[in-house]
């Protein structure tokens, strides 16, 4: 009997603390770099990515207890299907300045989920604060005054922080996506420890985390044989997968990713038709190849082949482009 009361409470507890259906897509990415000029032309010569015109930014945000000027560089634009906020803090505090002294210089700093209405937002910002989460900051999106952002303080315990934007009325403006028909596939991150992160977010309400531990074969490290090893730790809660990476034998370049900016976003994924091609032209145009190998058992379903090509100087991330054999 007693068994069967836990069981209900947690059934109980879990739906209250369950996600709102918000969550399901990533509305833009936060983006903290060193130079959004050099950012954004990378991107777009790699033909995954384009921007508007820098804008310098003055504006009052909310940032922990107190208040503040926010001064920085903010270009808006598209990374695949999803928008992206080229930032270069200018100011000494503030999320993104801190971001950036946290995690050398640049790195994806935090993903933003669209909410419908204020008072989802405002209900949102109280289920997050019942949990023990703060709002770190309050703001308005550069070049649109009718889009506040809001950032909870999640990046302790979570990795990346988590965001919510609300656009007032219908007129949200935003650059025209590019037709290049390449879509996000991934968001990646590493972490020491995927137990801890995955206790966090689902104390959060978001569904539990699954793990693998994958046999990948044909391994290349930079120029040479690779010999790396990871747990990889999975959330499904929305449109894009979520993966976690815990390195437990290197070299790798989730072991480089730490030690140069910190656990957190790691890198984003792109479906390719053709990833030796696709590599190759990467490599041609200064961002190399940099680690890779396989998966399943080739030419049969369930086969496939990653790469991972640096492109650290365009944001302190890589980016993977994954390849699924197709009978």
């Amino acid at each position: 009997m007693l068994k069967t009361l836990f069981a209900a409470a947690a059934t109980v507890f879990v739906a209250q603390c369950a996600v709102p259906n918000f969550y399901k897509d990533v509305d833009r990415i936060f983006w903290v770099v060193q130079d959004v000029d050099r950012s954004a032309a990378g991107w777009k010569a790699l033909g995954v990515g384009d921007a508007d015109p820098v804008q310098g930014v003055k504006s009052p945000i909310k940032y922990r207890t107190g208040s503040l000027e926010n001064r920085c560089r903010w270009a808006v634009g598209w990374f695949g299907d999803v928008t992206i906020d080229l930032i270069q803090p200018l100011s000494n505090t503030g999320t993104f300045a801190d971001f950036k002294r946290r995690h050398g210089g640049q790195g994806i700093a935090a993903l933003i989920h669209r909410v419908p209405t204020r008072a989802a937002l405002d209900e949102e910002i109280s289920r997050m604060a019942g949990l023990g989460v703060d709002v770190l900051e309050r703001g308005k999106v550069a070049g649109n005054e009718s889009a506040d952002y809001v950032l909870f303080d999640t990046e302790p315990d979570g990795k990346y922080v988590l965001g919510l934007v609300l656009y007032a009325g219908s007129d949200e403006v935003r650059p025209k996506a590019p037709h290049s028909g390449r879509k996000v596939a991934q968001y990646a991150f590493v972490a020491h420890d995927l137990k801890a992160v995955a206790q966090y977010w689902a104390k959060l309400g978001f569904p539990e985390m699954t793990f693998t531990h994958p046999t990948l074969w044909d391994l290349r490290y930079h120029e040479g044989a690779g010999a790396f090893d990871a747990l990889l730790g999975w959330q499904r809660h929305g449109r894009v997968v979520y993966e976690w990476i815990q390195p437990l034998k290197g070299p790798t370049v989730y072991e480089d990713q730490m030690k140069a900016h910190g656990e957190g976003l790691h890198h984003l994924a792109l479906d390719v038709e053709d990833i030796d091609h696709e590599s190759s032209e990467w490599t041609r145009k200064g961002f190399p190849f940099v680690q890779g190998g396989a998966w399943g058992e080739r030419d049969k379903p369930g086969y496939g082949r990653f790469a991972y090509q640096n492109t650290q100087a365009l944001g302190g991330t890589d980016v993977e482009l994954l390849w699924n054999y197709r009978p």
